[in-house]
């Protein structure tokens, strides 16, 4: 947590509780991988995993760039196409980012910067989501991915808005807009500003600064150039934006069955000393929750995130390791009396979204920090 001085310039908040909760349970983990013979990074499985998904990409962007010739085959090869995005990001560019993916760093760095092909900035994702989410999950003010400008109440302690009484309707549709606000002014924001919300971004360096816009224009250029020359202007742009809508869905509600669901809390720091009177560890587990942890198929796409508390804890092992250590951090989690969320499915995670966006946006203080 050292690291977050170099990003904000506020006084960082910290957790000064220490009662061993994460420390016994990083050795158990490790003992079960040094026991099975595992490394913590990725092994041939997310090779293999990491090959279907780019011929997936390819093959996808090809039939919908240079062979939709009918409706039918524009609107299956578009929807195949925002599905390999949503998978390059679950599956590469997610790991590749944590250092996770690769125990060579030129690779993490290769995984990562598919964040870029997509249209993001590996570079600002490292610093919101790595350093800032990852340390003050579900701390408003702290955790940009709960903040949305007023136009959602997704903690109890933001400010009740009129309009929020109707999110639980809007707040789907307002979810799909997630890398539509990335492409065309989010990133732009942050870069210029070089901060995310009160936060002091570091400086980039002109490699960087260079890498960002070239990416920029090579995403433009590959997305909506090179299909002008097949399709009519019209066509490009509906096909465009129903790309990104599907995939800003997709990434929102991820994150939101994760972090905002009925018995996830939403901690405050102590305003004199900054600090959140709980080990790191423990805060993480009951900011989150998983869901659907028996489905293979929700776990192969989602690249493990819907073993969302075992990232949290281990943001530096590989997804393909998350269903196997999920026991282990259940079992260390009731060894300590500490609440672990897993919602059965992913319909049960979603309908306990719901209520949560309904709970949340019918009550006009925030007297409380849990909402279960």
């Amino acid at each position: 947590m050292a690291a977050i001085a170099e990003y904000v310039r506020l006084q960082k908040i910290t957790f000064p509780v220490r009662i061993g909760f994460h420390q016994k349970v990083k050795q158990r983990v490790s003992e079960y991988l040094r026991e099975e013979g595992l490394a913590r990074t990725g092994n041939w499985r997310m090779f293999l995993k990491t090959g279907i998904i780019l011929a997936w990409f390819v093959v996808s962007y090809t039939l919908l760039v240079f062979y939709s010739t009918t409706l039918l085959m524009a609107v299956l090869s578009a929807f195949a196409l925002a599905q390999a995005f949503v998978l390059v990001g679950f599956n590469i560019m997610h790991d590749g980012a944590h250092g996770s993916y690769s125990k060579n760093k030129k690779i993490n760095w290769l995984a990562g910067f598919t964040m870029d092909v997509l249209g993001g900035s590996q570079m600002l994702w490292r610093q919101k989501h790595n350093i800032l989410h990852h340390t003050y999950t579900n701390i408003d003010g702290w955790d940009e991915d709960i903040s949305t400008h007023g136009v959602l109440r997704l903690s109890p302690h933001q400010r009740w808005r009129s309009w929020h009484r109707f999110q639980h309707l809007y707040a789907f549709p307002v979810y799909s807009l997630l890398t539509l606000s990335w492409i065309c002014f989010g990133d732009y924001q942050k870069f210029f500003s070089g901060r995310v919300q009160g936060y002091k971004l570091r400086k980039p360096s002109r490699g960087e600064t260079f890498l960002f816009a070239l990416t920029k224009i090579l995403y433009l250029g590959y997305m909506v150039v090179i299909p002008l020359f097949f399709h009519p202007v019209i066509y490009v742009v509906i096909a465009f934006v129903a790309i990104n809508l599907i995939l800003g869905l997709t990434l929102s509600i991820v994150f939101q069955l994760a972090h905002t669901v009925e018995g996830n809390t939403f901690p405050e720091p102590e305003s004199e000393r900054s600090s959140i009177q709980n080990e790191w560890a423990i805060h993480e587990v009951e900011t989150t929750a998983d869901f659907a942890p028996r489905n293979k198929l929700a776990t192969w796409y989602l690249g493990g995130l819907n073993f969302q508390i075992e990232h949290h804890l281990f943001t530096r092992t590989c997804h393909i390791h998350y269903p196997a250590i999920s026991g282990i951090v259940q079992r260390t989690c009731r060894e300590y009396g500490i609440s672990y969320t897993c919602f059965p499915s992913i319909w049960s995670a979603l309908g306990s979204h719901y209520r949560f966006l309904k709970r949340l946006g019918s009550r006009v203080e925030a007297s409380s920090a849990v909402i279960g």
